[in-house]
C-alpha cells in the first residue's frame, strides 16, 4: 500500500474524529416530528450544560465518602474495611443540612444519621458540600427493577447484564441496564433537545478525550464531536502549499462526483467549521480575562494531569458559547485509574488529591467566568468496590462491588446534603451480596432522569429515554430522596 494511500486514511480517521452535527447536520424541525419532542422554543435562551466526569475502574466510593462518630455504622464501617479502613482524625467532617437516610433492613426502613467526612484527600470537596455547592447521591447503581437480597440469593430477580464486568457496567450506566446497547442517555437526551441545539456547525455532544457510549444517539442523527485534552486537534500538516492543494481538491468535488469523494469533502467541511468555531470559542474564554492557569493552580491542580486539562476545555467552551446556538450542551469526559485491586490507600490517596483539585479548579473557573449556576457537574463511576479488603496489609486492595456513591456539583445543586439511602454496612445480610457488595438502594437511571429534566426533558418523555423507570417510583416523589436539584 503506497505512502499517500496511508496518509489519506490517516487523514480521514483524523478528520472524522475533529467532524460533529454538522457532517450528519440536524434539522431541529425535523427531529422534533421524529421524536416528538415538546420543549418551547421560547425556551432557547437559558443555556443549561451538563458535564459528566466518569471515573473509570470503580471509584471506591465508601473510602471517598466515610462514616465517623460513636455509632453502629462507623463500627461497621472500622470492622469490616480493616487495614483499608482511614482513621476518623484525618477526614474532613462535613456538616448535612439534614439527616442522611441509612437503610436499617427489610422493607425499606431507614434510620438517620448526620455524621460523615470526606477521605483525607479531598478537602475542598468538604468545603463545596458544606457551602451548599455539591451533594453526594448514595448507594447508586444499574437496576432492572427493586431488589432484594433474597431475590438476588434465589434468583428470582432480572440483574444488569454482565454485573461486575467494567465495560459492561461502564456502558449501562451512561445509557440503561440493557443488552444489547442502544444508545447513551446523554445523546438520546440532546435528540429530546434539539430545539435548543439549532447550530448546525457544532455538535451539542462534546467529548473530551475520546469517543464514549453516554453519547450515542438514539436515531444516529447528532455527531460527538471529540475534543483534545487542551482543545480541537488540528490536521497534521495542514499548512502551507499542502493545505492550498487540499482545500482546491475540496472545492473541486461537487454533486456529480462519486459519492465517498462527497462525503469525504463533508467531513473535511465540517473539521475545519468546528475547528473555527473552537477557537473562537477558545479566543472568546481568553479575551474574558479569567487566569484558568492561575485559578487550577491556586485549587492544587496540577497542569499536566488530564483532568486539569480537560476541565479546563470544558470551561473555555461553556465561556465562548455565544459562537453557538447551542443552548444545551453535553459534555463527558473520563478519568483513569481507579481500578484498586491492589494499594487502595497509597492509589486512591492519589485519585482523590487529583479529583479534589480538578473539582475545585473547575468549579473557580465556573464562578469567575459567571457559569456556576448554568452547569450540573456530575461525578460517576460503573460500581463502588467491596467493603472487605482482599488483604491485611498495607499492599492490600478491594475488588468489583456494586452500589456506590456519585455526587453532584453547581448552583442549582441542593448541597451539604446526602440523597438516597445509605448502606447500613453490615456484612451477609439486608444489603449485602457478598464481602459487601451492597445491592443499590437508588437506581442510575432514577437519578439521569433528575439531570435530563433540570435539562430540558419533560417528565412525560422520560420513561422513553429510561424504560426501566417504568419499574421504580418516580424519582420526584419525596419519598425517593432525590431532591438533589432545586427547582425553580
Amino acid at each position: 500500500m503506497s505512502k499517500a494511500r496511508l496518509s489519506r486514511r490517516r487523514f480521514l480517521k483524523r478528520s472524522s474524529q475533529l467532524s460533529l452535527a454538522s457532517a450528519a447536520a440536524v434539522n431541529s424541525i425535523g427531529m422534533l416530528g421524529l421524536l416528538g419532542a415538546s420543549q418551547s422554543l421560547s425556551d432557547a435562551s437559558d443555556h443549561k450544560a451538563l458535564v459528566y466526569i466518569m471515573l473509570l475502574g470503580g471509584n471506591d466510593s465508601y473510602n471517598m465518602l466515610v462514616p465517623t462518630g460513636d455509632n453502629q455504622l462507623r463500627r461497621n464501617y472500622e470492622t469490616h474495611r480493616g487495614v483499608v479502613a482511614l482513621p476518623e482524625a484525618e477526614l474532613h467532617s462535613l456538616q448535612l443540612t439534614s439527616p442522611a437516610k441509612v437503610y436499617a433492613g427489610v422493607g425499606n426502613a431507614t434510620t438517620n444519621s448526620t455524621e460523615f467526612a470526606m477521605h483525607p484527600a479531598c478537602p475542598a470537596m468538604a468545603e463545596l458540600f458544606n457551602s451548599g455547592e455539591l451533594a453526594v447521591i448514595c448507594n447508586t447503581g444499574n437496576l432492572i427493577q427493586p431488589t432484594s437480597k433474597a431475590q438476588f440469593d434465589n434468583g428470582s430477580v432480572a440483574l444488569p447484564p454482565q454485573l461486575f464486568s467494567h465495560s459492561d457496567q461502564q456502558r449501562q450506566l451512561q445509557s440503561e441496564p440493557t443488552n444489547p446497547f442502544r444508545y447513551g442517555w446523554g445523546g438520546g437526551m440532546a435528540e429530546r433537545l434539539a430545539d435548543y441545539n439549532s447550530d448546525n456547525n457544532v455538535s451539542p455532544l462534546i467529548a473530551v478525550g475520546g469517543l464514549n457510549s453516554f453519547q450515542v444517539t438514539q436515531e444516529g442523527l447528532i455527531n460527538t464531536y471529540s475534543l483534545g485534552d487542551s482543545g480541537a486537534p488540528s490536521l497534521d500538516g495542514f499548512a502551507g502549499a499542502r493545505q492550498q492543494i487540499l482545500e482546491a481538491s475540496m472545492q473541486s468535488i461537487d454533486s456529480q462526483a462519486h459519492l465517498m469523494a462527497q462525503k469525504y469533502r463533508d467531513t473535511f467541511d465540517a473539521a475545519i467549521k468546528a475547528q473555527t468555531v473552537v477557537q473562537g470559542a477558545f479566543n472568546q474564554a481568553e479575551s474574558l480575562g479569567v487566569d484558568y492557569d492561575g485559578i487550577f493552580a491556586a485549587a492544587g491542580a496540577v497542569a499536566t494531569d488530564r483532568s486539569t486539562q480537560r476541565l479546563k476545555t470544558v470551561a473555555k467552551m461553556i465561556a465562548g458559547r455565544s459562537l453557538t446556538t447551542n443552548q444545551r450542551p453535553v459534555y463527558f469526559l473520563e478519568i483513569h485509574g481507579f481500578d484498586t485491586h491492589q494499594k487502595l490507600l497509597s492509589d486512591h490517596q492519589e485519585l482523590m488529591t487529583e479529583l479534589n483539585a480538578a473539582l475545585k479548579g473547575f468549579r473557580d473557573v465556573l464562578v469567575a467566568q459567571g457559569d456556576f449556576d448554568k452547569v450540573l457537574t456530575v461525578v460517576g463511576s460503573e460500581f463502588a468496590r467491596t467493603m472487605t479488603p482482599n488483604g491485611e496489609d498495607a499492599e492490600a486492595g478491594t475488588d468489583h462491588a456494586w452500589g456506590g456513591h456519585s455526587m453532584v456539583m453547581g448552583g442549582m445543586v441542593n448541597g451539604g446534603q446526602l440523597f438516597g439511602t445509605h448502606p447500613d454496612l453490615e456484612l451477609n445480610q439486608g444489603l449485602d451480596t457478598g464481602r459487601g457488595r451492597w445491592i443499590p438502594t437508588t437506581s442510575n437511571s432514577q437519578c439521569s432522569a433528575v439531570m435530563a429534566h433540570w435539562m430540558g426533558v419533560p417528565q412525560s418523555n422520560l420513561n422513553a429515554l429510561f424504560p426501566s423507570l417504568d419499574n421504580f417510583d418516580s424519582p420526584f416523589d419525596a419519598t425517593t430522596n432525590l431532591d438533589f436539584i432545586a427547582r425553580a
